[in-house]
């Protein structure tokens, strides 16, 4: 312990000796250290912080899936659940949950409120100590009982935090509750809501799809032995429910449910930001080595008087770990900074892919765990960067260079090749890093010029429910619900700044559940047995596809005379026309969708296809219902405006609530906000992988230069004998330009062989862009070698300025 405060107290002598050399190794590190941490600080509230429940690591997610019908991922029935929970035998517990939404009235505004609808055993299967109150009791499971629980976050923001709330009735869709707890803040990492509801037992088993349902299998039972089990209980269900009949379950962890779509990018990123790291890393051990060189007579002399190599080695390294430790301390600095800018850069809900749902990313911040993070890779940092140094500093020739006029071996050819071996690290890195931002680039372009069917410009969208669970709703009549919305319509029509409206059951790329159906075709053979034709299913009004701007392409759109006294009628997308009418009109055909009561509705028109499920999804086959026909409690509202939509929002309110002062308007967002998320992964790898590039090919740079110029110094004898013997200074220029770009070249062939295997890893990040593309691979070599002709030149050109006498006396 001695001997190593003593080599620090050395290292701070020699190191403020010398300052200029210290900040910018230390401001060269504190970009690698800082940008490292940063990105793991994002890892580490993504990927590492688990929900905060009971057993959280146990928890799993259980879907239905028909994948010959085209079904991935889909809620099970209420019956579904009833049957596993009796007949399984691979899990402690299940639970079930509907996610909603209910209209909070009767204090101050009204209020849309998102919810759960829970099984009793709610509680008890998360582990919930509630802040106030009690949970809900298993035996409160049969029959109906209109009790509530509340968020933290809604008891803090609709009643002040009081603990009065206890016993308080609560008016829900018409009907009154009675609050009875308050549950912890951390579970809104799970389930960001406001109110948990039980389920009404006559309900669950009557209940349709889109439920949820997490299970715990208890310990010892693997994932794939659970759904070998629930495969040979969906098998028992098709042959009890006919219509159950082909479709399986699909069993993912609940961590895996939460980041599969922003995992991929984020581990490119992390492997980016290490990229960058190493880059610094070289930078700085080529400036050890170079001021290696002023201080290897002195070397040689503690040599000479008895010093030993390893006991060198270690003062160097010593030396090292402290300027990465600063460098780590300005890293963290810098990462408290940055985390900031991340929080606004990163979405703070992303989708979970096929699911219709979303999942609210914990607040990134620098922790314990984060500060640990950064320490480790400080000292591993210093290892690193001081290794090579050390060594070579430590084997100096101790005749040589104690000479006068020595210039011992880390000016001879071992010392070259590392420095050059170092540059080439360098370049193959900021290639490879490089080869990432191009093709992100690239793929970002395309995705955003692609034509997902509609047009987002001065779109606002908003989402009105209709409470119509109490028996004196006045909106239980499914007329009177299309009344309802159709004043709501007029009414906002009549709003200065407004072009269009409309209505939609679902507002493409939301995230909200998708209606599914399957259909016949009448003037068509029947699908083969075990196969079903099946599309997308949506409510719309006759004004929403003027409004949305998704061009007709064939037959006519709704009108309001399409209404229950007209004929059924639907519209069907480009995609089912093009699939299941190849080489034919379907204008005139009849479908009959097995799901709905009409039978034989008319086809009478053909719109484009719209991307409803992700900007780099194709549109899915689609069938268009006119909302008059098949009325909605829940439907949104699509408003084109002429001037920017939220300064229009309040009129657009004012217009609604002069139809129905109490119906609450929720979900309101712009269009371009609503396609800023679906492509946020894509947007964050665009991003920081740019930055990322660009610092690389800045230290890249650097590198070169600080080779070049160091090779210039060393080699100013040989270049004044050149010139005294007659070379010209093109001559000179493309000796020392050639080494620098000869340097460049190779690690431009390293990098490219490194990027072909490691861009495969981003392949579910690119839209439309194989990750070997030719073109990016060729354009990111021209840039680095033209990046590295540049750093070269400057060097090279004041070597063609030597005065040959002054360098033939050089030393």
């Amino acid at each position: 312990m001695q001997t190593f405060i003593h080599d620090l107290r050395y290292s701070l002598r020699t190191l403020a000796k010398n300052p200029s050399f210290a900040i910018l190794a230390t401001l060269t590190l504190a970009l690698g250290i800082g940008a490292n941490t940063a990105i793991f600080s994002v890892v580490n509230a993504v990927l590492f912080q688990a929900p905060q429940v009971k057993d959280e690591h146990r928890l799993i997610v259980i879907w239905v899936n028909n994948l010959k019908q085209g079904w991935s991922r889909v809620g099970p029935t209420g019956e579904d659940y009833l049957d596993w929970r009796e007949q399984s035998k691979s899990f402690d517990e299940m639970f079930m949950f509907e996610h909603g939404t209910g209209t909070i009235t009767g204090e101050g505004e009204p209020e849309q409120a998102s919810g759960l609808r829970v099984t009793t055993n709610f509680g008890d299967f998360f582990g919930l100590k509630p802040v106030l109150g009690r949970t809900f009791r298993l035996d409160e499971e049969q029959g109906k009982h209109n009790l509530m629980l509340l968020s933290y976050g809604y008891w803090k923001r609709r009643f002040g935090g009081s603990p009065a709330v206890i016993g308080r009735p609560i008016t829900l869709n018409g009907e009154s509750y009675t609050i009875i707890g308050v549950i912890p803040a951390s579970f809104s990492t799970l389930f960001p809501i406001d109110v948990i509801v039980p389920f009404d037992y006559d309900w669950i088993k009557r209940a349709d799809s889109d439920l949820g349902v997490f299970a715990k299998p208890k310990p010892g039972v693997t994932l794939d032995q659970a759904s070998a089990e629930m495969s040979l209980i969906e098998q028992r269900i098709g042959e009890k429910r006919a219509y159950r009949k082909g479709w399986g379950t699909v069993l993912v962890p609940i961590d895996d449910v939460r980041v599969e779509y922003i995992r991929p990018a984020l581990m490119v990123l992390l492997a980016a930001v290490g990229f960058v790291l190493l880059i610094a890393c070289a930078n700085v051990a080529n400036l050890l080595l170079a001021r290696a060189v002023s201080r290897q007579r002195e070397v040689a002399v503690r040599i000479a008087l008895g010093a030993g190599r390893m006991r060198l080695i270690g003062q160097f390294l010593a030396e090292s770990v402290l300027l990465a430790l600063a460098g780590g301390i300005a890293g963290v600095l810098f990462a408290f900074w940055s985390t900031t800018l991340l929080w606004k850069v990163i979405p703070s809900r992303i989708p979970v892919p096929n699911a219709a749902a979303e999942i609210l990313l914990p607040r990134i911040h620098v922790d314990g765990k984060v500060l640990a993070y950064a320490l480790f890779i400080s000292l591993l940092t210093g290892l690193v960067f001081g290794l090579f140094p050390a060594l070579h500093s430590a084997r100096v020739d101790v005749n040589e260079s104690l000479k006068d006029g020595g210039r011992g071996l880390l000016a001879g050819m071992r010392g070259r090749r590392t420095r050059g071996a170092l540059v080439i690290a360098e370049s193959a890195l900021a290639f490879v890093l490089l080869i990432g931002a191009g093709l992100m680039i690239d793929s970002f372009w395309r995705l955003l010029q692609s034509n997902p069917g509609f047009n987002p410009d001065h779109l606002l969208t908003l989402q009105i429910k209709l409470a119509n669970d109490a028996k004196d709703s006045k909106y239980r009549d499914g007329t009177k619900q299309a009344d309802a919305f159709q004043q709501f319509l007029n009414r906002v029509e009549e709003v200065p700044g407004v072009r269009a409206t409309g209505l939609t059951e679902i507002v493409p790329l939301s995230q909200q559940d998708m209606s599914m159906g399957s259909f016949v075709i009448r003037e068509m053979a029947p699908p083969p047995p075990g196969e079903k034709f099946a599309a997308d299913l949506r409510r719309v009004s006759a004004s929403y596809f003027n409004a949305m701007g998704t061009p007709l392409l064939r037959g006519r759109a709704f009108t309001d005379r399409d209404n229950t006294d007209g004929r059924n009628v639907i519209i069907i997308d480009e995609t089912l026309a093009r699939r299941y009418f190849p080489n034919q009109d379907p204008i005139g055909k009849h479908i009959h969708i097995t799901d709905f009561t009409h039978r034989g509705r008319e086809v009478v028109g053909v719109v484009a296809g719209v991307r409803d499920t992700g900007y780099d999804q194709q549109p899915r086959p689609t069938i268009y219902f006119p909302f008059l026909q098949v009325p909605a409690q829940t439907m949104s509202m699509v408003v084109r405006t002429s001037a920017p939509p939220d300064a229009i929002l309040p009129a657009i309110k004012n217009a609604i609530w002069s139809v129905d002062k109490d119906q609450p308007i929720f979900n309101v967002r712009t269009m371009d906000e609503i396609v800023e998320e679906v492509v946020s992964a894509h947007r964050l790898a665009f991003v920081l992988l740019g930055v990322f590039s660009g610092l690389a090919l800045i230290l890249a740079s650097i590198g070169i230069y600080g080779v070049t110029s160091y090779s210039v110094s060393q080699r100013t004898h040989e270049i004044g004998i050149r010139m005294a013997l007659g070379a010209e200074k093109s001559h000179v220029l493309r000796l020392v330009i050639g080494n620098g770009l000869g340097l460049a070249a190779i690690g431009v062939a390293v990098g490219a062989g490194a990027a072909a295997m490691l861009t495969r890893l981003m392949a579910s990040l690119l839209y439309e862009v194989k990750p070997g593309d030719p073109l990016t691979f060729v354009a990111v070599a021209a840039l680095l070698i033209s990046v590295a002709a540049i750093a070269s030149f400057l060097p090279a050109r004041r070597a063609t300025k030597v005065d040959p006498l002054i360098a033939l006396r050089y030393e």
